[in-house]
């Protein structure tokens, strides 16, 4: 605009309104990082909240395979979630949204003309908000499972074994404590989708499409119904059609 005017006292009054104007934009582009930055740690608080829900539901499961013996209650399986730093996991959380905006700002999702390829970032993103995911950014250890053997007498054993050993079991015995975790975690749903009376005897009803496969041994199948039976739970199993 210099070559429009004619004197000094012009050249400074369109320097001022060009400083102001300026000024103006600063001010416009600071309250828009101030909005990003306020959306931003508002997604990681909710990612945080979901984050402290989901440990806490985890922890609840192990108390849905609790079985009554003859020396009182014993749960089959034992959660360890370990805890997080409030402060130190919102920061990993921002260190991953993070990342994700440098992935999704590069040109790795858009092809030779330009154009972005959704499905890949929309993949992606699910991907990087995975519930696992998420959980291994805020934890600075793994979670652990633990279960005990339960004999075909019914009869508990009095530790816990990790899952790696546990999963050396036999065959049928492997099969036994996945299908009471599965168990459990069926008493679980059906206890948050509706109130249950704890002091009433549970009926609730499976259909398993041939769930034993070639298990037909009683050490293995016994303790299966004896877990079924002690959480409420009636087993109606089709067979295989041989």
């Amino acid at each position: 605009g210099l070559q429009y005017k004619n004197n000094y006292d012009d050249v400074k009054d369109w320097q001022a309104k060009m400083s102001e104007r300026i000024q103006r934009m600063v001010r416009i582009t600071e309250d828009d990082i101030r909005e990003l930055d306020r959306a931003l740690q508002q997604f990681i608080n909710h990612l945080h909240t979901y984050l402290l829900t989901l440990a806490r539901e985890l922890r609840m499961i192990p108390k849905k395979t609790r079985v009554r013996i003859d020396d009182g209650w014993k749960e089959i399986f034992n959660f360890d979630i370990p805890d997080w730093d409030e402060k130190e996991g919102k920061e990993e959380l921002r260190k991953l949204v993070n990342y994700m905006t440098e992935e999704l700002e590069s040109n790795k999702y858009k092809s030779e003309n330009g154009e972005e390829d959704y499905i890949m970032i929309r993949k992606d993103i699910e991907k990087w908000l995975q519930a696992p995911q998420l959980l291994h950014s805020v934890m600075k250890n793994s979670i652990k499972v633990k279960c005990r053997k339960v004999n075909v007498e019914g009869k508990v054993s009095s530790h816990f074994n990790s899952w790696e050993k546990s999963n050396q079991w036999s065959g049928g015995e492997k099969w036994s404590k996945n299908m009471a975790l599965f168990l459990g975690i069926l008493n679980y749903m059906a206890e948050k989708r509706q109130n249950i009376n704890q002091a009433l005897p549970k009926n609730r009803t499976v259909i398993m499409d041939n769930p034993f496969g070639r298990a037909s041994s009683d050490h293995v199948l016994e303790p299966v119904f004896f877990i079924a039976e002690q959480l409420g739970f009636q087993i109606i199993a089709l067979t295989a059609l041989a």
